[in-house]
């Protein structure tokens, strides 16, 4: 069993040697850093394997990584200096995190040699410099979008925000991000047009009109209506063309029904064949519940009355001056009301029919009232057409 164990544990040694040696011979350097690391900290006596390993990989690693600067810098490319920032941010974690083990010695004595990279320098040039180069691009995207180009403003807001990654309070950047996202925006204007008949309420326009930009979550649309930007320069127009507006007369209908139902209704003695009244083992009368059928009848008075609402959603898209397709709209708005008496046993009512007691019914809604039910549904129709075709 003593020889099992130890053979189990030299294999398990030789198999983390080989695979922390198989790493660095891969390239995964930094996959090797941290899995020597992890094997070194804490410990007292530190396995020479894992000391060379480590000691290796970082030599490998940091010379690729000042090559790669080397190389990019030569390229006199700005574009490159957000990847030689990223990779100097790499070098500075790595030798952040090799620090704590310093100085580093094996079990057996073999003395670790790091060479450190002054970090300082370099984060400070790739910082300004990315900086410097987004900035200049936003500054040339902005005048591109001052001449209609909203895909440049947009470019020049992602630049300008890019910004804060290397520096915080950089210039004017935020005022150029406002003037940036001004350029950018899709202007929509929300209108609605009656060709109906039937005058609508100035709340109908009003509430109809009133989205809620935050339901549509997108950051390049703004919303108008002509009271709110009185001018024409918008990109697209939502048009809510209502054509047809039918109100159906007052109707009034009464009924008159009957419900029944089996309920408790007190209780009754047992007898025994001498009529006299049976007892329980304790000496109790025995009784048992009595039921009976409960009837009322029901004097039921209902009002109704609907106002349908017909047209169509256009959205134009003025800059390419084409229409996507209309879609129809039918929107029902309904009054009901219901009132209820009744005659007879109260316990024979339905909860339905409990609910609807009351003696006067609802007075019928203006015209006006009834077109305001039907708002929502339409404001619901505008918000997602508008998701489905301004993306």
């Amino acid at each position: 069993m003593k020889n099992l164990l130890l053979l189990i544990s030299i294999i398990i040694v030789a198999t983390s040697c080989s695979s922390v040696r198989k790493m660095v011979e891969k390239g995964e350097y930094d996959k090797a850093i941290t899995y020597s690391i992890r094997k070194l900290q804490g410990k007292k006596k530190k396995k020479r394997k894992y000391v060379v390993a480590l000691e290796k990989a970082f030599a490998k690693v940091t010379q690729r990584d000042m090559n790669k600067i080397t190389f990019l810098k030569e390229q006199k490319d700005g574009n490159y200096w957000g990847e030689i920032f990223d990779i100097v941010m790499n070098i500075d974690n790595r030798q952040k995190s090799i620090s704590p083990l310093l100085p580093l010695k094996s079990e057996d004595g073999y003395q670790a040699k790091f060479k450190f990279v002054r970090v300082e320098p370099l984060l400070i040039e790739s910082e300004n410099n990315a900086a410097g180069y987004l900035y200049k691009t936003a500054q040339r995207l902005i005048r591109d979008a001052e001449k209609g180009d909203k895909i440049a403003a947009r470019k020049a807001f992602g630049a300008l925000d890019e910004i804060k990654k290397y520096k915080s309070n950089y210039k004017d950047v935020v005022l150029l991000k406002q003037k940036a996202y001004e350029l950018g925006q899709d202007n929509v204007l929300i209108d609605v047009k009656n060709y109906s008949n039937i005058i609508l309420p100035k709340e109908f326009y009003k509430d109809v009109k009133n989205i809620n930009t935050q339901d549509l979550n997108r950051m390049w649309l703004k919303f108008y209506t002509k009271e709110d930007r009185p001018t024409d320069d918008f990109d697209y127009i939502v048009n809510l063309n209502i054509k047809e507006i039918v109100i159906s007369p007052e109707r009034e209908k009464e009924r008159e029904y009957e419900e029944t139902r089996k309920v408790k209704d007190g209780f009754t003695y047992l007898y025994d064949k001498d009529g006299n009244v049976k007892k329980d083992s304790l000496g109790n009368d025995i009784k048992e519940e009595r039921y009976i059928i409960a009837k009322a009848k029901v004097f039921e008075l209902y009002r109704t009355k609907i106002a349908s609402v017909r047209g169509d959603i256009v959205i134009k898209d003025l800059n390419r001056k084409t229409n996507y397709k209309s879609v129809p709209v039918n929107v029902d708005a309904a009054f009901e009301s219901y009132a209820s008496r009744f005659e007879g046993d109260k316990r024979a009512l339905s909860k339905e029919t409990k609910d609807r007691l009351r003696s006067y019914p609802e007075p019928f809604p203006p015209n006006g009232e009834l077109l305001m039910m039907a708002v929502g549904d339409l404001k619901n129709m505008l918000l997602e057409q508008i998701k489905n075709k301004l993306k």
